[in-house]
């Protein structure tokens, strides 16, 4: 039983920091606004271009509106491609 408290407590402290650095690195726990700041930094693009290109992003997919877990999706695959926003 004091194990499992254990790895528990560690768990819950892995993702506490995982919160911290995430807030660090974006100012934000949205993945839309992650994509949408890594975009505009990797590509040099105007934020406005970046936001315009997202949005084609999701629209060739049939997604209007995206959800927090479609933008995380997403950024993942932004992220795995090295931002090419033609994927």
């Amino acid at each position: 039983m004091r194990r499992l408290i254990t790895i528990a407590v560690v768990v819950l402290l892995l993702l506490v920091a995982a919160a911290i650095a995430t807030y660090a690195r974006y100012q934000s726990f949205s993945p839309c606004d992650w994509m949408e700041q890594d975009l505009v930094e990797r590509s040099g693009q105007p934020r406005l271009v970046a936001q315009a290109s997202i949005r084609a992003i999701f629209l060739m997919r049939g997604i209007v509106d995206p959800s927090l877990d479609q933008c995380l999706v997403e950024w993942w695959r932004l992220r795995r491609n090295g931002f090419e926003t033609g994927s």
